[in-house]
């Protein structure tokens, strides 16, 4: 067995006709190397800290946001259209299950002043909690499953299942809606048959 090394790191051992290789892990570091890993080690862990510290922040808001979800569904629900109106932006756009649209929050109200003029009744709602999508640090949407029970005078019944669609910005360190949208579910027709 003879042993060839040409580099202080590397060593060919000749063994017959077999080759092995054999690499010694002599590893100096410099101290400018050491500085290098330390602040690429100090790095890593700044970053795994701020992960945690967002990751905190974005649960901290989506509570708030529940918050002022609940707030909103909680004024509807008591009669208290001044809070429940609080809670729009100025310039929000609905669009209705019939497809009809509404932009601004004086035409929203006029509208939903009208609905309740062709009510019979008080209208139940059945609200699932929303799942909470953030576009940045002030845009969300919001979406759940909503079952509304709406009879009409004349005896009309309306609603059913849909899904229910908000979108909210902070404005000014409040959220605020800017966009809702009630979608009813239809059964599709079976296709391949």
């Amino acid at each position: 067995m003879n042993a060839v090394c040409r580099r202080p790191h590397l060593c060919v051992i000749k063994s017959d006709e077999t080759f092995t290789y054999k690499l010694s892990a002599t590893l100096k570091i410099s101290n400018n190397m050491k500085k290098v890993l330390i602040s690429a080690l100090t790095l890593f862990f700044l970053c795994l800290i701020s992960l945690n510290a967002n990751a905190q922040t974005a649960s901290n808001e989506e509570a708030v946001v529940l918050k002022m979800w609940d707030d909103v569904w909680q004024a509807y629900e008591s009669g208290d259209e001044a809070k429940m109106w609080s809670f729009y932006a100025e310039n929000a756009c609905e669009i209705y299950p019939d497809g009809s649209k509404l932009c601004g929050v004086k035409a929203i109200r006029e509208g939903y002043e009208f609905f309740k003029t062709m009510l019979e009744g008080t209208p139940s709602w059945k609200i699932s909690k929303p799942e909470i999508t953030f576009f940045g640090s002030d845009v969300a949407l919001l979406t759940s499953d909503i079952t509304t029970d709406v009879k009409l005078k004349g005896g009309q019944q309306i609603g059913g299942k849909a899904n229910f669609a908000t979108i909210i910005q902070k404005v000014n360190g409040k959220w605020l809606i800017v966009f809702d949208s009630q979608t009813p579910m239809q059964e599709m027709p079976e296709t391949g048959k």
